[in-house]
């Protein structure tokens, strides 16, 4: 007989799963537009959307010109805080529209 393997938790199954079929990056984009306010905090949520992500890109709709440019200095420090807060690695790219 062979040695007693205790059951493996389902989400490390779950993610291995996902993982392999290429359907992780694609949860953790959505993640991103679910965890927008945790990402960018209440006053820049408060004028922008997260609307999409396609081919790397982030899409995100702005209230007004002034807050677009104002944003457009804060997209480095942005895309660190998805790595950081989401583990987003397949975002490469912010368009504020």
């Amino acid at each position: 007989m062979g040695k007693y393997q205790p059951p493996e938790k389902i989400g490390l199954v779950l993610g291995d799963f996902l993982s392999e079929r290429g359907y992780l990056n694609v949860c953790k984009e959505y993640d991103v537009i679910a965890k927008w306010n945790d990402i960018v905090g209440e006053k820049l949520f408060s004028v922008t959307k997260c609307d999409r992500v396609d081919n790397g890109i982030l899409y995100v709709k702005v209230t007004s010109a002034p807050w677009r440019q104002e944003i457009a200095f804060l997209k480095q420090e942005i895309l660190s805080r998805i790595m950081k807060e989401v583990g987003c690695t397949t975002i490469k790219e912010i368009v504020f529209c």
